[in-house]
């Protein structure tokens, strides 16, 4: 079986576009409000930093595996939201682009050293879980309308190995992630900070 069957980017293009501008919207919308809350504090975690450096010892190997896993529970209970009509998965995205846009609205120094190298995996790979939050919530309704199951799975085969690759380019995503997370960014935020 390849990993992406003929016709995958016409069939998924909508809703993974639909989920990553979900994403990037509300990282906008927490930017606006990290901005317009904290204005009179900008940069304050960048001069904190600077002026009193933080010795940390954290384990890289260990702490990519647990951001691993995190970001990953996160992802999965994203998409077995798909089950209640994504209602839970569209706020667990939006919390979360928002929380990420926050930071670069208060401390865009701060946030493109800690974050941005591996967030731009992460929170794409978050996106995805929407979209295939997004395409169980269109097959569920799909088999409530025909209430049929059995002829109704069947005939969203094609999908079903649609968000399996999804899935997997999801989890690859993740691991890339929190391989950076865990080992780069650590490195990056110690020469932005002279730490």
């Amino acid at each position: 079986m390849k990993l992406f069957e003929e016709g995958f980017i016409e069939r998924n293009k909508k809703v993974i576009i639909t989920a990553i501008l979900i994403m990037f919207i509300s990282a906008i919308i927490g930017a606006g409000m990290g901005y317009i809350y904290n204005g009179d504090k900008l940069n304050f975690i960048s001069n904190a930093l600077s002026s009193n450096p933080v010795n940390n010892n954290v384990s890289t190997a260990s702490s990519s595996i647990s951001l691993f896993i995190h970001n990953f529970i996160v992802d999965f209970l994203t998409i077995i939201g798909g089950l209640i009509f994504s209602i839970f998965s569209f706020a667990v995205t939006v919390f979360n682009g928002i929380s990420i846009g926050y930071v670069f609205g208060f401390d865009l120094k701060f946030a493109c050293s800690t974050i941005l190298p591996h967030a731009i995996l992460e929170y794409t790979a978050g996106a995805l879980s929407l979209a295939i939050a997004f395409k169980l919530t269109k097959i569920e309704i799909d088999i409530i309308k025909k209430r049929n199951f059995k002829n109704t799975i069947k005939e969203h085969n094609i999908d079903f190995k649609d968000i399996l690759s999804i899935f997997v380019v999801m989890v690859i995503l993740l691991a890339v992630a929190a391989v950076i997370e865990g080992h780069i960014t650590p490195l990056i935020a110690m020469w932005a900070y002279g730490l």
